[in-house]
Parts: C-alpha cells; sequence; structure tokens
C-alpha cells in the first residue's frame, strides 16, 4: 500500500487525492486500465456501487460534510477511470459564497471547481505533506474500525 492508499479491493482502489489540500478528498480508481464504464468487467461494474458507499460513509462518519459529492473523471492519459469523492462541508460552502469569482449560492459543480482550484492542482509543500499523511493515518484507523 501507498502513503495514500485507504483500501484495496480486487477491481477498486480508494486513495486520499495526491495534491490534497482539503480534508476528505479521495480518489475511487479502477484497478483496470479502462477510461469508461462500458469498458470494465461486469464484475468491477457489480462492485462500485459498494465501493462509492464505503467512500461516502467513511467521509460522513470522519467529517460529518454537508454533502458528499461525486464525479468521474479518466481524460488524462495513463489514468484509469477513476471518481473523487469530496466532503463538503459547510466552512466550504461560505468559502465558495466569499470567493468573488463564485456564486453567492454555491452548487455541487461550484465546490467541485472550488476545491480543485484553490485546494489541490499544485505540489504539497513540507507543512501540507504532513497534514495530508495525518489525514490518510486518520482515515486507515476510521476503515479499520468499521470492519
Amino acid at each position: 500500500m501507498d502513503s495514500t492508499s485507504l483500501l484495496d479491493t480486487e477491481h477498486w482502489r480508494i486513495s486520499y487525492r495526491r495534491d490534497a489540500r482539503h480534508p476528505g478528498s479521495l480518489i475511487v480508481a479502477s484497478r483496470a486500465q479502462a477510461s469508461d464504464l462500458v469498458d470494465l468487467a461486469p464484475p468491477a461494474l457489480a462492485a462500485l456501487g459498494q465501493v462509492l458507499a464505503l467512500s461516502e460513509r467513511l467521509l460522513r462518519l470522519e467529517y460529518q460534510p454537508h454533502k458528499v459529492v461525486f464525479y468521474k473523471l479518466g481524460f488524462s492519459s495513463g489514468f484509469s477511470l477513476h471518481f473523487h469523492v469530496v466532503a463538503v462541508t459547510r466552512e466550504l460552502l461560505q468559502e465558495i459564497v466569499e470567493h468573488p469569482d463564485y456564486p453567492d449560492e454555491p452548487d455541487g459543480n461550484d465546490a467541485i471547481l472550488f476545491i480543485s482550484r484553490e485546494y489541490a492542482e499544485r505540489a504539497l509543500t513540507a507543512a501540507e505533506q504532513l497534514e495530508q499523511t495525518r489525514q490518510v493515518e486518520r482515515l486507515r484507523q476510521r476503515l479499520a474500525s468499521l470492519d
């Protein structure tokens, strides 16, 4: 298991987003090389709902978010189909409201863009890496308690 991995199943890997500064930013990635759901084997598709539900449960228990949002990606070369799973807290929504480039009543799309642009998409500092390591360990402990 690498430094951001939380759980490996036969078909899916749940990990912490490598460039995430926002607590509760996960990636659920296909272990098969596939860009689209239609390219996955039936057992992988059958397991997907359980893995996404586990991801949501984990984030709800650990961060008590207002919502958990999911978005499917896999556009970039070298990356398999994957889902971003993010805990959206009321504090995050307020932060979006206060940002001049976002609406006063943010929705899920605003949260996705804000988290990606403001809390990711650049290398972590040493302090941010340390905090991410703490978040990963926190989530691993929570997962272990669910067994």
